[in-house]
């Protein structure tokens, strides 16, 4: 055989060989997140490619790591982060490692994270919702990544979706369900890394749906409430706290309930509300309490006394227990709405395509058909929140504070409170709020 025929057979075995392998030469990350984070621990959250065996190194200097964290044989790791203290930041890098090729791996850069502030130490935080894709796709809307560089950059402490963070469908496989989560991973991961992003589901996320609901559930940690729903929906609606405040997760989709708070939830909510002692409440949920865009929806069609009924009552039971804001999404543009103190924003330009400036109706405050997301700075006496649209601009802010006592009292007469106070000349003033 001449010189030319072997060099086109070898030629030939090295193109069949790298069809058989494949374009995969390494190890590719789907997601990096950071996860129910407390003073003391925190959950990463390490998914690739192929089944694989990961490692996490971290502590409180950068490039010295004390512990390690690791998992074996999977593609989804949930990797506990323990011993860490309190409002400290936390330096990690991971590594991960092909189980059936071990000479195959990746090292990712260092990253870290702000473990949970004490209370009197300030933080900031960020709301958005309503990034899916306007269709049935994997790819996320180009703003959405717009409005996730804008949150990084902002150097949060945590992210808060209020849903509809995907397009999911009925007819999706768990794998295809999955697949569209990991097109919403691909954005937020360079938050994740250094943000945990706590989700309140969405009705796009279609958890009425056996296979979307095992997605959701697979794809994200978050933390467990502690209600009659913990070993079902222990993941939906919960809660935790962040220096000064209380954040409460809600669901307006448990299959059988969508759009109201009810049952076990409800029950649950009024126990959590009831335990706390911060400064600040927040909650976030999907549907709006008081927005109307969506008619149907119980808490919005007038005509449905049950949704009428169990809208009183939520509002009554965030009234009674001194809930500051409730963020809210569903309907694709920005509303704050004020009743009875209670600040409802709905903020659901995420991404999803606006539906155009809302009028003002009764209890509204300011709305603008914008692509949007809040922040805000959190001190244990104010809240200072931020409407920033996709260019940067400030479209709205407004502050919550915590009154001063004193300057609430209004004095009575004085008076002597006693024959005994007048030969002393101790005067008595009483003081009503």
């Amino acid at each position: 055989m001449c010189l030319r025929g072997i060099l086109f057979i070898l030629v030939f075995v090295a193109a069949l060989m790298l069809t058989v392998a494949g374009p995969a030469l390494g190890v590719m990350t789907r997601n990096v997140a950071v996860s129910k984070v407390t003073g003391t621990s925190a959950v990463l959250v390490v998914k690739s490619d192929v089944i694989a065996n990961v490692t996490v190194e971290y502590g409180q200097v950068s490039g010295i790591y004390t512990a390690t964290a690791a998992g074996n044989g999977a593609t989804r790791h949930e990797l506990s982060l323990v011993g860490l203290s309190a409002s400290s930041t936390v330096f990690y890098r991971v590594t991960i490692t092909d189980a059936a090729a071990p000479s195959t791996s990746v090292t990712l850069p260092e990253k870290s994270f702000h473990t949970a502030r004490s209370p009197g130490e300030g933080f900031s935080f960020a709301v958005a919702g309503d990034n899916r894709p306007a269709g049935d796709t994997t790819v996320q809307p180009a703003i959405w990544g717009t409005i996730v560089a804008r949150m990084t950059a902002e150097n949060i402490d945590l992210a808060l979706s209020v849903g509809d963070i995907i397009y999911g469908t009925g007819s999706d496989t768990l794998a295809q369900n999955a697949a569209k989560y990991e097109g919403l991973f691909a954005v937020t991961t360079g938050l994740t890394y250094s943000t945990p992003y706590y989700v309140a589901a969405g009705n796009h996320e279609r958890l009425n749906y056996a296979n979307s609901r095992a997605g959701y559930e697979q794809e994200f940690t978050f933390p467990v409430n502690n209600g009659a729903d913990a070993a079902t929906y222990g993941e939906h609606y919960y809660s935790f706290d962040n220096g000064d405040t209380h954040f409460i997760a809600l669901s307006t989709e448990i299959p059988g309930q969508e759009g109201m708070i009810t049952g076990n939830q409800k029950a649950w909510l009024q126990a959590d509300l009831a335990a706390t002692d911060k400064s600040w409440i927040i909650v976030f949920m999907h549907r709006p309490l008081f927005s109307g865009a969506h008619t149907g929806d119980p808490w919005v069609n007038t005509g449905n006394l049950a949704g009428q009924q169990n809208k009183a009552d939520i509002h009554a039971l965030l009234l009674q227990y001194g809930v500051d804001i409730v963020f809210e999404g569903h309907d694709h543009y920005y509303l704050r709405h004020e009743q009875d103190g209670i600040q409802y924003v709905v903020t659901g330009g995420g991404g999803a395509p606006i539906s155009g400036t809302p009028a003002l109706g009764p209890g509204d405050v300011f709305a603008a058909g914008s692509y949007e997301h809040v922040k805000v700075d959190e001190t244990a006496t104010s809240l200072a929140v931020s409407v920033i649209d996709n260019t940067g601009a400030t479209l709205e802010s407004f502050s919550l504070t915590v009154p001063d006592l004193w300057m609430s009292l209004s004095p009575g007469n004085p008076h002597w409170g006693s024959y005994a106070d007048y030969q002393a000349r101790v005067l008595s003033v009483e003081y009503t709020i």
